[in-house]
């Protein structure tokens, strides 16, 4: 029995020695690729001082140093293939990209060695000739896989349905991109009239299969659904469709995990990002038929106490703020204290925007979308750039008459949180929300009289809440209209009357409360 357990040893000892030698003989012919990842970066051209953790209080972000951790990272590679692809939301969002209509994003984004970007409902904030001599002025491509023309059902002329890359190594990759459906109640209706923006369906999976027949190793797509708040409908059609690699928004404080799920690797990007960290995914792949084996995924920081800014990228950055830098530094007024933005409560800068509107406009009531407050605001002196963080979309004013029942509903929708809150002046509402999509409007006054449904109301509202945006369709139920100047030049000129008489204080007053 001794004798027996020694010969299998033996032989077991000589098979593993043979695979040892031929291993090192002959190694592996798996490959790796990267896939570097940016976005969401929301017009941030120049770094920012971070307000929250993880990098509360650093400098962070800009194009130049980003420049700078993406030529180190690729440096890194030795020369595995990688691509630079960006999941959108770049070309709006501060005064150095408005006020040059996205100009000066694309051609920072040219340098950096984007190859593809997704096109997000942001891309369409300067409506669509704008996209289309953006789309021109790039030497990326502007990816949707699910926006066509309403008439010839065709894709329009400035974006990609798909895409085909070769980064080396015999490597092919394809790319498809999912545009927000929701798009038309994301920006105004005009910037996007003639289009249809679909919901994933069947069409992406056949777009997948046809990348596959052209003999694409790798399947990528980009979208903007948020890890955790994708329906099950919506990830039923991507999983369906089966793309190799799926990339979602995470809205954690740490990286999440690269996960598989239904087969697909799953990987993320902040949607916080505003150029503060680069995401990569690092993939091993077999020789074909490709399979990926192994993955790993970084998100780095872009630490301006850490790295050197891209001296190249700096030059272009300076040159592309060259012309905006006067009118971005003109003052408006001061702020006492920093306050921050809120989608989901009453927030300090709600109520400075909508107590501006109620001022300019006289009526009853004013609203403003959460979602179009985009930045905060510091103590101490307030610029026009700082304005134009605060509020970079183009809208109008537009006062109406609105029912009682209508007003009602619009804040029944409030309550429900999908699209935030709605800031108000005029009125004060409460609500319940459980988190769990069960929701209700309690309340709804003005001083001490509910609202009456059959009443019409004098209503100040931004032509996107005009248009129904972010899904509140009841005012497109308002009568007699009326278009005043744009919204921003009213909140202008409201922080610089109060400024005349020292540092503005803003306060929560109690006009929207959820209760517990």
């Amino acid at each position: 029995m001794k004798l027996r357990f020694g010969q299998i040893f033996l032989v077991a000892s000589i098979i593993s020695l043979i695979v040892t030698v031929l291993w090192l003989a002959y190694p592996s012919r798996n490959r790796s690729y990267h896939l570097i990842l940016t976005g969401m970066g929301r017009g941030r051209i120049q770094p920012v001082k971070a307000r929250f953790e993880p990098y509360q209080g650093r400098r962070m972000g800009g194009f130049a140093g980003m420049a700078a951790v993406i030529k180190e990272t690729v440096a890194s590679f030795s020369g595995e293939p990688f691509n630079i692809f960006s999941i959108g939301t770049e070309l709006s969002g501060t005064a150095d990209s408005y006020l040059t209509r996205g100009a000066s994003i694309v051609k920072l984004m040219n340098a950096l060695g984007t190859e593809a970007m997704l096109a997000s409902n942001i891309e369409f904030t300067y409506g669509l000739q704008r996209l289309a001599e953006l789309s021109a002025l790039a030497d990326f491509a502007f990816i949707s896989s699910n926006v066509s023309e309403s008439e010839s059902g065709r894709v329009p002329s400035y974006l990609t349905p798909e895409l085909i890359l070769s980064p080396g190594m015999g490597l092919r990759v394809g790319l498809l991109g999912v545009t927000p459906p929701a798009t038309p109640n994301l920006t105004a209706r005009a910037n996007v009239a003639g289009l249809e923006f679909a919901q994933p369906d069947e069409s992406l999976r056949m777009r997948v299969e046809a990348l596959r027949k052209a003999g694409v190793d790798l399947v990528i797509l980009l979208t903007q659904y948020s890890r955790d708040r994708i329906t099950l409908s919506e990830w039923r059609a991507v999983a369906s469709a089966a793309p190799d690699v799926c990339v979602l928004l995470d809205f954690d404080m740490e990286a999440p995990p690269v996960v598989r799920k239904d087969g697909i690797v799953v990987t993320t990007i902040s949607g916080y990002n505003q150029t503060k960290e680069i995401d990569v995914l690092d993939l091993e792949l077999t020789p074909p038929p490709v399979r990926i084996v192994k993955t790993g995924r970084r998100r780095l920081p872009v630490d301006l106490a850490e790295i050197t800014p891209d001296d190249d990228m700096l030059a272009l950055v300076e040159q592309e703020t060259r012309q905006t830098k006067a009118l971005r530094e003109t003052m408006v007024g001061q702020f006492a204290e920093d306050y921050n933005k809120s989608y989901n409560s009453e927030c300090y800068i709600g109520n400075l925007i909508t107590d501006a509107m109620l001022a300019e406009t006289k009526a009853e009531i004013a609203f403003q979308n959460s979602g179009g407050i985009q930045g905060n605001i510091q103590a101490g002196d307030f610029t026009l750039g700082d304005l134009y963080s605060v509020m970079p979309f183009d809208n109008q004013m537009v006062q109406m008459q609105l029912k009682g029942s209508d007003v009602l509903e619009v804040l029944k929708i409030a309550a429900g949180r999908q699209r935030g809150v709605l800031q108000v002046a005029g009125l004060r509402y409460t609500y319940k929300n459980d988190g769990a999509g069960n929701f209700a409007l309690k309340t709804a006054r003005i001083g001490d009289v509910d609202i009456d449904p059959e009443r019409l109301y004098q209503v100040a509202v931004n032509n996107f809440l005009a248009d129904g945006g972010d899904n509140f369709l009841p005012f497109q139920r308002g009568q007699s209209l009326v278009s005043g100047r744009q919204q921003r030049d009213v909140v202008r000129d409201h922080i610089a009357a109060l400024s005349r008489e020292g540092p503005v204080s803003l306060r929560i007053e109690g006009r929207i409360v959820a209760e517990e």
